[in-house]
């Protein structure tokens, strides 16, 4: 019984470990914003070019960190969160419409983050998974043109 009982603990450590849902380590740290829904609309728009890699209809929400900078312009503080929520193209008849739920690009304003202009991008697919993209080819060369309005595209309407 004494040789048997570490054993026996080492057994039940295992299955322990193994017993507890996967955490945000799986997802490199980065973990999607369950309250985007709770964000507010800043803009949509439709990628009707099928080799674009961002093709489909994108809808984008910012937490109310950064709403202020959003009106006003500037530099947005850190711990500003903008989720894009894109979906597939459903064309029927001339009329685009949302499609099933693509993925999720997020962008959360990181100042620390110098070699990507303050920002942290990341990319999660529609059940939550961190998908594998290069912040600075896939996100960051884009953005660098509105680099002027802190890398952000969407613009309050007047």
């Amino acid at each position: 019984m004494k040789k048997s009982l570490p054993v026996m603990a080492a057994t039940l450590f295992v299955i322990a470990l193994f017993s507890f849902p996967v955490s945000a380590e799986t997802n490199k740290g980065l973990v999607f914003p369950k309250d985007w829904e709770s964000y507010k609309h800043i803009g949509s728009l439709i990628i009707t070019d099928k080799n674009h890699a961002l093709h489909g209809v994108h809808h984008f929400y910012m937490n109310k960190k950064g709403l202020k900078t959003f009106e006003k312009g500037g530099k947005y503080p850190d711990g500003t969160v903008i989720v894009d929520s894109v979906y597939e193209i459903k064309e029927d008849g001339g009329i685009l419409n949302e499609g099933k739920r693509a993925f999720f690009p997020v962008m959360k304003k990181n100042s620390r983050m110098t070699d990507t202009g303050g920002w942290e991008w990341y990319a999660f697919s529609p059940d939550g998974k961190l998908l594998d993209k290069d912040p600075k080819r896939d996100c960051l060369s884009c953005h660098e043109s509105v680099k002027d309005s802190d890398y952000v595209f969407s613009k309050p309407l007047k």
